[in-house]
């Protein structure tokens, strides 16, 4: 790209670069980016929540409804990728040079695919950083991460044509005053100190989330099952024998483990809302039985569980679970496909799910 970067470019390459993402691995994302442990200002929480509802969340990228979310779903789906490429530039991470940033990208190469070193070096081209223009530029001239044609993804101007030219100033129009004149100027000023401040709260956002998750896995390192110090009440380990291992994503892997004592246990967490509720517009969310997928030292992967007449009962992807009170449920329930991450709870579980149940989540 000749001359400057301009802001509506870096949108393109971000939205490019998440549009290549799996559908499974996005969604995934954007249900971890409405943890409630995050500083998620309220407008971005709305579209992530809503833009996760669609079926394939990339086909709508582009509407202008979710543009604010995107840097934030990026930032939550590069972080684990970003770490490992700053750490392989130790010193040089402040300011690298082409080769050093390429020789780092190699080197964790065997831990993440283009793809998600596509998102990362998006994610950061896109934000106030001192490597953004050389992350852009690796994306517009190396072919191995697929972004070149990122140009495509550009919103035009209007009566620009499509060009990277920039439009000229618009005449004024026959009869315009002064007055309007310089009130389209205020305009013109406000919309781009209102676009600002959202890159920068985004920016804020996505390294809290980096700080959060570095600070977790130092805790989870550190922690060992027989001396982290937590005084639990004893629960009954879920008998294994007919259950599958449950399937997680590589992000899910890195802080849960599946073979959990309390694995196919169901407990109660709160659960946010996807949507507000109209009845009830003041809560954000409500106390639900799950089935827990994996466990670690702080918190639980569960799947929610819903009931009969709820919106997920009548999802056909929800799974109604059949024994559902020899499990522990008190009424006929269906369980989410989609997992959620929660504190761990004090209570162990109250029931356990039986196996033809369990495997039918997988």
């Amino acid at each position: 790209m000749e001359g400057p970067i301009t802001d509506d470019a870096r949108e393109a390459v971000l939205q490019a670069a998440l549009t290549r993402v799996d559908v499974q691995t996005l969604r995934e994302t954007l249900q971890a980016a409405t943890d409630p442990r995050l500083p998620v200002a309220t407008p971005i929480a709305n579209a992530l929540a809503a833009l996760r509802r669609h079926r394939d969340p990339r086909s709508v990228l582009g509407r202008a409804q979710y543009r604010a979310a995107l840097p934030f779903a990026a930032a939550v789906l590069a972080e684990p990728c970003l770490a490992a490429v700053i750490e392989a530039l130790g010193d040089a991470a402040d300011d690298p040079t082409r080769d050093q940033l390429l020789e780092a990208v190699d080197s964790v190469g065997d831990q993440f695919d283009d793809v998600t070193v596509a998102v990362m070096l998006a994610s950061v081209a896109d934000g106030e950083m001192a490597a953004s223009d050389l992350c852009f530029a690796l994306l517009d001239t190396e072919e191995r991460f697929g972004l070149t044609d990122w140009e495509r993804y550009r919103r035009a101007a209007p009566g620009a044509g499509g060009t990277d030219a920039p439009a000229a100033p618009p005449a004024p129009r026959p009869g315009a005053s002064a007055e309007q004149r310089a009130a389209r100027r205020a305009k013109k000023q406000r919309d781009a100190e209102e676009k600002r401040h959202r890159a920068e709260a985004a920016a804020r956002a996505a390294e809290r989330v980096r700080q959060a998750r570095k600070l977790e896995r130092l805790a989870a390192a550190e922690r060992r099952p027989d001396t982290d110090g937590v005084d639990r009440p004893a629960a009954p380990v879920v008998p294994s024998l007919g259950r599958r291992r449950a399937v997680l994503t590589p992000l899910e892997e890195e802080e849960f483990d599946p073979d959990d004592p309390w694995s196919a246990g169901v407990v109660l967490a709160w659960i946010r809302f996807d949507a507000v509720d109209p009845d009830e517009p003041e809560l954000e969310g409500k106390v639900r039985p799950c089935v827990v997928v994996a466990g670690s030292a702080t918190h639980l992967l569960v799947r929610p569980g819903y009931s009969e007449g709820g919106v997920r009962s009548r999802d056909w992807k929800s799974v109604p679970v059949r024994h559902w009170r020899r499990s522990g449920f008190d009424q006929p329930t269906w369980i989410d496909v989609v997992s959620v991450r929660v504190p761990r709870p004090e209570l162990g579980p109250a029931g356990w799910l039986e196996p033809d149940d369990w495997n039918a989540l997988w």
